[in-house]
């Protein structure tokens, strides 16, 4: 296929460390032709990496008739607004996650896409990453038979230091939003649509950088999510840990599984001892763009979120039907969603909301 023209929109940290490198394989198939960022220093230093004209404004790199798709790597409150803009504009999406703020922005996003015709989708990588896919492959062979229970313990410690917008609801959406939803978005993939969920979600007031109580986002949260094809989940989710723990995995009628770093530990019932599957780093011509020692400890982050954008790519020259598109991305966004309301109520919600 021709190489599809890209504008990027936002070229801070996510954009440098996980969308720059597929932008520069030999084997991708987009060539970045404009930047746009409010930081003009970074949008033009960004811009002359790539051979690419530098905008303050999206709204003027939209504006170029030049342009096939834009990839959007800015934080979640202006998703909503850059998705219709873009949409009017004919050019394809591509979200960071998450998608947008809150399931009406999705249900606004998702009908702007449709009605203009444009290929929205979210850039999940998780998806792509060599553990969860080993772990998709062994649910759908049915190798390790049907859910009981699925777990992920996420619990740690954020500064809002470094990003003060992640912990103010109307900038980030709220935790589960913002960072929980790479998970939610994977139990959604792995075990099927959810009917239900309870929650609990609380703040605790640590002072220092983060926003006033009554301003700032749940930094802790415990979900129970019932699976319409049987089994439950549970997560728990901090940022105000600083001692930490985490974890992913199922218990299953044939066995039961764990994810480990780019890879999966699992064992059925029938097994005399456990199998373990980790993606070696290819010794191969990929990602070579960024320093050996580099490219040994995160290859395969770089090389999800490049399939990723791949993916995308090829989804809009139609070499490729869309597994990460918007109404995923929105759905997502409702789960999360829905364990907010069960917490403000104190009962399950049903789902679809």
């Amino acid at each position: 296929m021709d190489k599809l023209r890209i504008g990027i929109i936002g070229c801070g940290g996510i954009f440098r460390n996980l969308h720059a490198p597929y932008y520069q394989e030999p084997a991708r198939h987009g060539d970045i032709v404009a930047i746009a960022d409010i930081n003009e220093v970074a949008a033009t230093e960004q811009a002359e990496r790539f051979g690419a004209d530098a905008y303050t404004d999206y709204r003027a790199l939209l504006d170029r008739n030049d342009i096939d798709a834009v990839d959007v790597c800015v934080h979640p409150r202006p998703h909503r607004d850059i998705t219709l803009a873009a949409a009017a504009a004919g050019k394809h999406i591509l979200m960071e996650k998450p998608m947008c703020c809150n399931v009406a922005e999705g249900d606004e996003m998702v009908a702007a896409a449709a009605n203009a015709d444009v290929l929205l989708m979210v850039a999940y990588m998780m998806r792509f990453d060599p553990g969860h896919q080993k772990l998709k492959a062994l649910l759908d062979d049915s190798t390790l038979g049907t859910l009981q229970m699925a777990y992920s313990t996420q619990v740690g410690w954020f500064s809002p230091e470094r990003h003060p917008w992640l912990f103010v609801k109307e900038e980030s959406g709220g935790m589960l939003v913002e960072q929980a939803i790479h998970h939610l978005d994977i139990w959604l993939w792995l075990y099927g649509p959810a009917v239900s969920v309870y929650g609990v979600t609380s703040h605790v007031p640590l002072g220092g950088t983060y926003p006033a109580p009554e301003a700032a986002v749940e930094n802790n949260a415990i979900l129970t999510v019932q699976f319409k094809n049987g089994g439950v989940g549970m997560m728990m989710k901090s940022w105000a840990a600083e001692i930490g723990h985490g974890g992913n995995g199922l218990v299953t009628s044939k066995g039961s599984a764990t994810l480990i770093r780019h890879g999966l530990r699992w064992k059925t019932h029938d097994m005399p001892s456990a199998e373990e599957f980790t993606a070696p780093v290819p010794n191969d011509d990929t990602y070579r763009n960024m320093p050996a020692a580099q490219r040994e400890q995160r290859y395969w982050s770089i090389a999800a979120k490049g399939a990723s954008i791949h993916h995308w790519l090829r989804c809009i020259a139609g070499e490729e039907e869309p597994t990460t598109h918007g109404r995923i991305g929105r759905d997502g966004i409702e789960l999360a969603e829905a364990t907010y309301r069960s917490s403000e109520m104190g009962a399950p919600i049903a789902l679809p909301l």
